[in-house]
């Protein structure tokens, strides 16, 4: 077998449906000299590919559409000025072993179609999406797809092994060793392992391109949907990356992308075409049978034209607005004639278009079972069926998403220079500042006040440093979560759980190292208990503020909306923190908003544990008349005299798991929105 890639050859023994059925079903019927070049340098390129022989074996997936519309409500929800239609009653087919391009000008719909195809939107549409020819279930199919977006949303801090692990053990249930070797395959292949141990920031623009798919390609998705994956990548990239995607298709895959104006050399490698303008189809069909096709319309191509140069200006209307009439061409199906013949012909549909060498490592618990959506779907049964029910069927349990989510939300903390190493440097450098500047008056009558200041300005910086760090990273994370939990890697209740837990160590840590440092440089009482609730209250309000941060950043639709937002909500909780203005000083009307000030129970609960639980009087100059002596008027000057130190840390208690709970439920709302 030579006509495939290498990395696609499989054992004959093991296939339905041979290589060379795929492959010259997909190249033979063009014959087209060029095209037949441009596969060779495909399959050089990946000469030291061995095979897939790792993937999990995976049922072939054609999609239908019919009379597809897609409309968006205009204008704010208090003001609707009626729907705009993006997509106006389009069809198409796209059959397994194609490489198919969605093409059209800027706002033409390709990216709504891709979006409504892949499941992720789903208000405002209308129309049928078949597969295999019957109606689509969604879960089901959302688990046999995958949607690689524009942007290669990724986490900066892990190397693409990492990565890659990470996707093995989400999405596969084999052994770790198999899993290993399944990775190394799918680098090898896609020309990433010499880069391996390379962190995935400082990769280029097409070798994060080929990472992103190779992420995806882990647990062998049949439907690959990519959102311009051309954009912003050099012409040798683009080439790799297409011909890459050329080569999946082949194995059997329905590889679906929109691009905006490709070259003549990339045009020539996509099998079908599909092109839309002001939201309906001009064009579908071969990408060979284009320039005949428009030439029987009266469009003739100019010689040495870039046929997609060519058909983007007929859609954006260079040459008349003849939209209508390709619409109506199309209706009649007159581009149609070549399209019937290569949707797979008469053939039977064979479920299987890949399968692995050996069945011996799936165990004898691989099912192949009928189901609405696919011919065939082939299910993991795992032996405790009930934990993966729980975890709405991914294919790892939640226990073991868990474990892995925080295994890299901990790596990745560990390595991020602005939220660990400058958090930790802050902590200790402003310890050391505010330790110089209030030396040795904890025990002195005469400074109290300033000593009371110095207590405001710690609660004070922990909160700040606790809330902005995550108001600033947590929405460049969103993209990430946002894709991989859409393209059914984990659940929102077990990345949410890790991300949670992970930050924990590190933000009891650094309030505690900070206390540390002033509690003693500032000769406040040497009794280990008081210097314990100073410590405990000083962390409660740094997790009560991360909580808060990741409310916001969760909560805000864009980083400068969160930036702006963090430390504007802080000035109301500082205000009414009770060292301003006490208590009895506010105005009824604005009393309630005291209760919401969870620095004003940081604060107080400072001051009990600082001048409360029978302190002894303060020192005092012989000399010299002292109001502050004694602790009990300390108290009552600071309006804290019948505070209950234990209630301040059950309020704190209260406000971390709350605003958690809160920032959770946004995240929910914000998934659900997404559709």
């Amino acid at each position: 077998n030579t006509n495939g890639p290498p990395d696609l050859m499989l054992d004959a023994r093991s296939v339905c449906v041979s290589v060379d059925e795929v492959v010259s079903n997909g190249v033979g019927q063009q014959q087209t000299p060029l095209l037949h070049g441009h596969l060779k340098k495909v399959e050089n390129s990946l000469t030291e590919a061995q095979r897939f022989s790792y993937l999990p074996r995976r049922p072939a997936v054609n999609i239908e559409f019919k009379d597809l519309s897609y409309s968006v409500p205009e204008g704010p929800w208090w003001r609707k000025k009626g729907y705009k239609t993006l997509l106006k009653g389009i069809s198409g087919n796209f059959s397994s072993g194609g490489l198919v391009a969605i093409m059209g000008p800027s706002g033409a719909g390709k990216s709504t179609l891709m979006n409504i195809l892949a499941g992720y939107r789903e208000t405002g549409m209308k129309g049928e999406i078949l597969i295999n020819g019957h109606s689509r279930d969604l879960r089901s199919f959302r688990k046999v797809s995958c949607y690689i977006m524009q942007d290669d949303m990724l986490l900066p801090h892990l190397t693409v092994q990492e990565a890659m692990m990470v996707s093995a053990n989400l999405k596969l249930q084999e052994k770790d060793e198999g899993r290993r070797e399944m990775v190394k395959e799918i680098l090898t292949a896609l020309g990433l392992l010499e880069c391996a141990k390379t962190r995935t920031a400082n990769l280029s623009g097409g070798q994060r391109k080929r990472l992103a798919i190779a992420l995806e390609l882990v647990n062998n998705p049949p439907v690959m949907f990519f959102d311009e994956p051309t954009s912003g990548l050099d012409s040798s990239s683009c080439f790799q990356v297409v011909s890459l995607m050329k080569a999946l298709a082949q194995g059997g895959r329905t590889i679906i992308c929109t691009i905006h104006q490709p070259s003549a050399k990339l045009f020539e490698l996509f099998d079908k075409l599909y092109v839309l303008s002001q939201g309906q189809c001009i064009y579908r069909g071969k990408v060979s049978s284009l320039v005949p096709y428009l030439r029987e319309l009266g469009l003739n191509c100019p010689t040495y034209h870039n046929p997609a140069d060519f058909v983007m200006e007929v859609a954006s209307g260079e040459y008349g607005d003849q939209t209508s009439r390709l619409v109506r061409a199309v209706q009649d199906r007159k581009c149609e004639k070549d399209y019937k013949t290569e949707t797979n012909g008469d053939r039977p549909h064979n479920p299987f278009l890949w399968h692995r060498p050996s069945e011996e490592s799936l165990g004898p618990y691989l099912l192949c079972v009928k189901d609405l959506s696919f011919h065939f779907v082939c299910h993991h049964v795992a032996q405790d069926s009930s934990s993966t029910e729980g975890c709405h069927s991914f294919s790892a349990s939640c226990l073991t998403q868990f474990c892995i989510l925080f295994k890299r939300t901990f790596l990745s903390i560990m390595r991020d220079s602005v939220l660990t190493h400058l958090r930790i440097t802050s902590h200790i450098g402003i310890g050391i500042l505010i330790g110089l500047l209030y030396l040795g008056i904890g025990n002195e009558a005469k400074k109290v006040l300033s000593n009371s200041g110095f207590l405001f300005f710690s609660m004070l910086f922990l909160m700040f440093a606790a809330l902005m760090p995550t108001v600033l990273t947590f929405p460049l994370e969103m993209g990430v979560f946002l894709r991989e939990h859409l393209n059914y890697w984990y659940s929102l209740k077990a990345y949410y759980l890790a991300k949670t837990m992970a930050d924990v160590p590190f933000q009891i840590i650094f309030p505690v190292s900070y206390c540390s440092i002033v509690y003693w440089m500032t000769s406040q009482p040497c009794d280990a208990l008081r210097f314990t609730l100073f410590s405990a209250l000083g962390t409660m309000t740094s997790l009560v503020a991360q909580s808060l941060g990741l409310l916001i950043g969760a909560a805000s639709t864009s980083l400068q909306v969160a930036t702006f937002v963090g430390p504007v909500t802080a000035i109301p909780v500082l205000l009414f923190s009770g060292f301003f203005v006490s208590f009895d000083t506010i105005p009824k009307y604005l009393q309630w908003m005291s209760y919401i000030s969870y620095v004003r129970y940081g604060f107080e609960g400072v001051i009990l544990s600082i001048y409360g639980l029978d302190r002894e009087d303060l020192y005092c100059d012989k000399d010299e008349t002292c109001h502050f002596q004694k602790s009990k008027a300390i108290l009552k000057e600071l309006d804290v005299e019948n505070a209950k130190l234990y209630l301040d840390f059950i309020v704190l208690g209260i406000f971390f798991v709350t605003l958690r709970l809160i920032a959770y439920f946004v995240l929910r709302y914000k998934i659900s929105a997404e559709r």
